[in-house]
């Protein structure tokens, strides 16, 4: 395990697959960078969100 914490895991994940998926999304650069952002954020809010819900569902 890289991280001792699975939140910066998860994120170091987010970033990575934001990143591939960024860069082999058809554009220029401005979009694919627009894209990655969005990407990474989504991934990380949602994670973020999931675990909540099931925080309080146990």
């Amino acid at each position: 395990m890289i991280f001792k914490s699975h939140l910066f895991s998860m994120i170091f994940f987010a970033l990575i697959v934001s990143v591939v998926f960024a860069l082999i999304r058809e554009g220029d650069v401005k979009v694919q960078i627009k894209y990655g952002i969005s990407l990474f954020l989504s991934f990380v809010f949602g994670a973020v969100l999931f675990g909540w819900v099931m925080y309080f569902l146990r």
